[in-house]
């Protein structure tokens, strides 16, 4: 999903921040008009995901193949999205039809296909490893043709990246080094439309996202045994009916579940064999810019468990050559 919200770099007033693999659920964040990136809404099929309690983006993600569009908002909102009074992002999913179609996929890339991870080699380790695998499928088509579609992905992600320790003190360089900080993440969605009638349908769709990773937290290079081991369980499950009420009357109602299980934990020895510092209490180092060099983390341990329901429901009303859409949104965080 990221590099669809990437596009947004277009739109004008749009800036795409991005974000390690190693502390929370969010790759990365998208700011709108100058304003926090935090606070921009994000939603599936009208569905909120966005991370409400660290402000940090999303607290899901999702393949690209199940996008089939977006619509970004900077001022005048659509009820289709979620409340915010910064900008806001939504997705909408794909659906099948009467044709069966699908698609099966592997991305892969190297350390001999990507940049060295710094401004100047090592000597010790002149071509560090890197590698991204990245497969998967997906399928949609009739259940019964005109009546029911079905729209099935799955996508694992398998990712060994490089991490560039260069302490700014020359007594700490012996801790310098290039260091792998694995993400591995599996995501699958599943959708099903139906129609009711000529003049009502609905569909539902359950995604799922579940990853872990170890590495440094924010974009400071500290050494590993300082870094995070990093673990989430995400869910969002929607039912939407469309109801085309007359000719220029149209009801959209939503109902989402999105529920988020995140911890940030100190690594181990699986983690982090013969690591400086591994289960030490952080160590801070005078005169260096780095702050807290090795040991444990102070972002650890923490933990989230968030569940979220939501239930919108809008009226779209044509008159002439005007347009009224009115509609009511609620939250529960249980």
């Amino acid at each position: 999903m990221s590099e669809h919200i990437a596009m947004g770099h277009k739109y004008p007033g749009v800036k795409i921040n991005t974000s390690g693999t190693s502390q929370y659920n969010s790759q990365f964040s998208v700011g709108v008009l100058g304003g926090d990136s935090g606070r921009t809404a994000i939603s599936v099929d009208g569905g909120p995901v966005r991370d409400t309690i660290e402000g940090s983006g999303s607290s899901m993600n999702f393949s690209q193949e199940v996008v089939q569009e977006f619509q970004l908002s900077e001022v005048n909102f659509d009820l289709s999205t979620d409340i915010t009074s910064v900008g806001s992002i939504n997705i909408v999913t794909r659906s099948g039809g009467n044709d069966f179609h699908g698609s099966g996929y592997f991305f892969f890339r190297d350390h001999n296909m990507a940049a060295y991870p710094a401004l100047q080699r090592n000597p010790t380790d002149n071509s560090p490893f890197f590698a991204r695998r990245n497969p998967g499928f997906w399928l949609g088509g009739p259940i019964k043709k005109d009546k029911a579609f079905f729209f099935f992905n799955y996508e694992y992600l398998n990712q060994e990246s490089t991490v560039t320790v260069q302490p700014d003190l020359p007594s700490l360089s012996a801790l310098a080094g290039n260091f792998g900080s694995p993400y591995s993440g599996k995501t699958l969605s599943a959708r099903f439309d139906y129609r009711l009638s000529s003049k009502h349908s609905l569909f539902a769709r359950y995604s799922h996202d579940g990853n872990q990773a170890f590495g440094p937290s924010g974009n400071t290079a500290v050494a590993p045994s300082a870094w995070l081991r990093n673990v989430n369980w995400a869910d969002q499950s929607l039912l939407g009916i469309t109801s085309t009420l007359t000719s220029t009357l149209v009801n959209d109602f939503r109902f989402s579940y999105n529920f988020w299980s995140n911890r940030n934990l100190f690594p181990d020895s699986s983690d982090c064999a013969n690591c400086v510092g591994l289960g030490f209490p952080g160590l801070t180092f005078v005169g260096s810019s780095l702050g807290s060099y090795v040991g444990d983390t102070l972002n650890a341990t923490q933990g989230r468990d968030l569940r979220r329901f939501n239930w919108t429901d809008n009226v779209t009303w044509q008159k002439g050559s005007h347009r009224l859409r009115l509609g009511g949104d609620r939250s529960a965080n249980p």
